[in-house]
């Protein structure tokens, strides 16, 4: 489509839209993008939703830019564009970074745009649209209710969960927005309440919610982001607890009498980094027999045992094929 003609289509749609034919204008770009699509002029397509769901966004009828939104995606795919192409992605997160955090569609509209990034290389899809979604869902978790948003804890919790996913899956950018939230959350700061459990007192301890950043990153055996993960937490909660300070030639570890998950995960943090060799493999059995009643008290027992399994070879316990992280990748991704 020319330049001329495309400015032309698009100035009768924002009449429309001005004059508040929100249906009729909506509807009119669709079936006008439909005939570029059936002539395999993708890039016609592609301006045209780009640019109507743009208007439709500024206007505040976010259901109607979903729509197209989503239509854009469904053009991408037909077309052979992928995430690859910076442009294309870079359209799709402006138009949906117009979309409230709050937008009823927006877990939907997630799980198209992840799923059209996915490669054979990386088959979970782009990590910039895991942090860009990610970010977006942590943020309606913290800003709690409004308009049509989150009306309970339990929808908190579980919004929480969707938003960890992404950040898990997202870049070096989502790893301090993730464990910063943690740290707040293990300190009483922010966070869901968790409907009511003990996951909303100040007294548990710490080391359940650094547990969910170093098991996550260690199931995708990114040591890197585990042993960060371990320093950005401390970083922030090391001075609101009791503590020691244990050295043992160059290596530094914080004693926590409260929090006992805490003193275990930087113990398996050093284990995972060891190499997978049968005398580590007996470290980490060491380490596991000496805290296994804690992890079944704390609930990451079979997270634990799994690790074993991947970095080790271990056969122990019952496993959870990978624990929570597995469990939502397969309510999301399947």
């Amino acid at each position: 489509m020319s330049d001329i003609k495309l400015q032309r289509t698009i100035a009768r749609f924002q009449a429309k839209i001005d004059s508040g034919s929100y249906y009729e204008a909506h509807q009119t770009l669709r079936t006008i993008t439909n005939r570029y699509v059936k002539a395999g002029q993708f890039e016609e397509a592609v301006d045209l939703l780009y640019q109507g769901s743009l208007i439709l966004a500024k206007k505040g009828e976010f259901a109607s830019a979903t729509d197209l939104i989503t239509y854009l995606i469904q053009v991408y795919t037909e077309a052979g564009y992928t995430s690859q192409q910076k442009d294309y992605k870079v359209k799709l997160v402006e138009l949906i970074s117009h979309l409230p955090d709050g937008e009823s569609s927006l877990i939907d509209l997630c799980k198209q745009a992840t799923g059209w990034s996915k490669t054979a290389e990386n088959q979970f899809g782009d990590n910039d649209l895991h942090h860009f979604f990610g970010v977006k869902f942590l943020n309606h978790v913290k800003n709690g209710d409004g308009e049509g948003v989150i009306r309970s804890e339990d929808d908190r919790l579980k919004l929480f969960g969707i938003a960890e996913l992404h950040l898990i899956l997202g870049t070096y950018e989502s790893l301090p927005v993730y464990v910063e939230y943690l740290a707040e959350w293990a300190t009483g700061v922010k966070g869901p309440k968790s409907d009511g459990s003990e996951l909303s007192t100040t007294t548990t301890d710490y080391g359940l919610f650094l547990g969910r950043a170093i098991l996550n990153y260690a199931y995708l055996k990114n040591i890197k982001f585990v042993k960060e993960a371990r320093d950005i937490f401390f970083s922030i909660v090391k001075d609101r607890a009791q503590y020691e300070v244990v050295k043992e030639g160059d290596l530094e570890t914080y004693i926590f009498p409260e929090h006992p998950l805490l003193n275990f995960l930087q113990l398996l943090v050093i284990t995972l980094s060891l190499e997978n060799v049968p005398a580590n493999g007996k470290k980490f059995m060491s380490l596991y027999n000496q805290y296994k009643e804690l992890l079944k008290i704390t609930g990451v027992l079979g997270g634990v045992e799994y690790l074993g399994d991947i970095y080790f070879d271990l056969k122990i316990g019952g496993g959870n094929g990978g624990g929570g992280l597995a469990s939502l990748m397969g309510n999301l991704f399947s």
